[in-house]
Order: structure tokens, then C-alpha cells, then sequence
């Protein structure tokens, strides 16, 4: 069927007779087929369909029928409603279809070792689920874009404190970005305070939840229009396996959550840190600086402290992946 978008086409036969018709307003049909150099029969056509589009209209008067064009402007315009509507409605149908698609392809809970899930919500009440069926611990690896937005992090940071308090240990790999983040980084911090542990590494590269090694919640993507699944319930399988194996060799290359990760170092700190790397001991360290063993014991514990390490050699590579020194 011809579209209003063929009468703006001059290559096209209706495009002609529109265009003829707006240079020379109410004309006959032999004037058109003058101006056009075609058949009567084929001009009669052509504004037969350009009065079914509204784009002419025929006009009879003391015996002589002659047609004239309504305005481009008027036309062009109406074309665009009318093509926004029908996007409209194809959205509309599109996500009436989406919700069919994802209804019908979830996989009941507990059936098969990895099943799709596709919407937020399903997502997040698969996290609470993991979290609160957790008997001895929980592995996580948190990294935006976030899927939950503040209020529904303070509900997950509230089950987590609950969880704790029962006896489950929870280990939290965050992306470092969480330290431009004051309210995650608050929440990170507090259930630290209570017992937990957290590191952080530049860039993780998944997200996942992980209770008692048994199962699992691995995030794909966060756009709930894109009819692949948001993320995947893992049971005991040899992909909860590679997620679990994943979890522990990041945690051992992730740097503790420090509580002023960049309030700079002094000279000194910054020195004794170099030393500390090469194997200097605390005499030998205090020889160098011109300070007292003590001083050198205090600043060394709370180098220690800041780096959430144990050891020297710990603190002297947390340090360098800083950018410390």
C-alpha cells in the first residue's frame, strides 16, 4: 500500500502527481496529464489514491471537476503521529510478548543445576533467598552498575547484620569504586565492624553470590528489555565448581576494605614502607630514618593496620597496588 511518505518521493508516480498538483492548484485531469506526460487513465489512478490518503481532494463546481492538494506540512505531521502511535503500540505489544517470554521460559526453583532468571526482582529475592537459607557462609563479589538501588541495599545490609549475628561468615569482594560510593561504603564497613570481611579489587569480573558452596546467583546484565536472561541460579555443578574456584583466587589477590583508602601518606610512612619491602627490620629501619624503635614499631602497626594486612611483604604489595609507592 502506497504511504504518505511516497508522495514526497519524485521518482514515484503518486510523489508526480502530489508534487503537480501543489505547483498547480486546482487543475483538471487533462491539465494534470499534461503536466505529467501520462496516460488520463493513469492520472485518474494516481489521484483516486491521493484522495484515499487525504493528500488531494476533488472538487466539483459548475460541471468542472478539478482537485487541488492540502498542505505538505499538515501531512508530514500527521504521518509522524500516526507512525508513533504504531511504535507505541508495537512497544506495548513487544512488552506484553516480553513478559510471555520470560513467564514461560523460568525454570520452577530448585529444578536443574542452572536455571535463568529475568527480571530484577527475581534477582534480588534470589540474594535474600541464598542469604537467608545460609548455614555457614556466604561469598559475594559486588560490582555496579548495581542492581538494587539504596533503599533495597539497606534492606540486604540489614539481613546481612542478621545473618552475621546467627553465625554465618560473610566474604565481600567489592569493586573500588564502592569508595565513591559513601553510602555502600558505609553499609560495607558496618557489617565489617560486625564481623564480616571485605577486599576490593579494581575491576572483578563477575557478580555472584555463593551460599554455603552449594549455591549460587551469577548476574549476565541488568537490562530486564533484552530477552536473555538477567542472571543464572546455579545448584551443585561443575559451573558452581568454576565460581567457587573463581571467588578464592580473587579474594587472595584483593586488597582489605581500608576506611581512608585515599588519605595520603607522609615521608616518613612512604619511607619506612620502602624499607619494610626490602626486608628491613625495625632496628635497621630506625637507623635509617634517625627515629626511635618505638616510633618505628607504632607507625609500622598502623601501616599494618590501614592495609588490612598481616604481614610485611602483605602491606609492601597492597601498597604498591595503591599507588602508594
Amino acid at each position: 500500500m502506497t504511504g504518505l511518505q511516497e508522495l514526497f518521493d519524485p521518482r514515484s508516480v503518486h510523489g508526480r502527481a502530489y508534487a503537480a498538483l501543489v505547483q498547480h492548484p486546482r487543475s483538471s485531469l487533462p491539465e494534470l496529464a499534461r503536466y505529467l506526460e501520462s496516460p488520463l487513465e493513469a492520472v485518474e489512478a494516481a489521484l483516486d489514491r491521493l484522495c484515499e490518503l487525504q493528500a488531494a481532494v476533488r472538487i466539483d463546481s459548475n460541471g468542472t471537476t478539478v482537485w487541488d492538494a492540502h498542505a505538505p506540512e499538515a501531512l508530514s505531521e500527521a504521518e509522524s503521529r500516526r507512525r508513533q502511535a504504531e511504535t507505541a503500540r508495537m512497544h506495548a505489544a513487544a512488552a506484553r510478548l516480553g513478559e510471555t517470554f520470560r513467564s514461560v521460559r523460568r525454570t520452577a526453583r530448585g529444578g536443574g543445576t542452572v536455571a535463568p532468571m529475568y527480571e530484577t526482582r527475581e534477582l534480588i529475592a534470589e540474594f535474600e533467598d541464598l542469604q537467608r537459607a545460609a548455614r555457614s557462609g556466604v561469598r559475594a563479589i559486588e560490582r555496579g552498575p548495581y542492581i538494587s538501588d539504596i533503599d533495597k541495599a539497606e534492606r540486604l545490609f540489614d539481613l546481612q547484620s542478621a545473618r552475621i549475628d546467627a553465625g554465618v561468615r560473610y566474604q565481600t569482594l567489592y569493586q573500588d569504586t564502592i569508595y565513591q560510593d559513601p553510602d555502600r561504603l558505609r553499609f560495607a564497613l558496618a557489617t565489617n565492624a560486625a564481623g564480616a570481611q571485605a577486599r576490593t579489587l579494581p575491576d572483578p569480573p563477575l557478580k555472584v553470590v555463593i551460599a554455603d558452596g552449594e549455591r549460587a546467583a551469577l548476574v549476565l546484565h541488568h537490562d530486564e528489555r533484552r530477552g536473555d536472561p538477567m542472571g543464572l541460579r546455579i545448584g551443585p555443578s561443575p559451573t558452581l565448581d568454576v565460581l567457587i574456584h573463581t571467588f578464592d583466587v580473587l579474594w587472595s589477590l584483593a586488597a582489605p576494605i581500608s576506611v581512608n583508602p585515599n588519605e595520603p601518606l607522609d615521608e616518613r610512612d612512604r619511607a619506612i614502607l620502602t624499607l619494610m619491602g626490602l626486608g628491613a627490620t625495625d632496628d635497621t629501619i630506625a637507623r635509617r630514618l634517625g627515629m626511635s624503635r618505638r616510633t618505628v614499631v607504632r607507625r609500622t602497626a598502623s601501616l599494618l593496620e590501614r592495609l588490612g594486612a598481616s604481614t610485611r611483604f602483605q602491606a609492601g604489595v597492597q601498597a604498591i597496588r595503591r599507588g602508594w609507592l
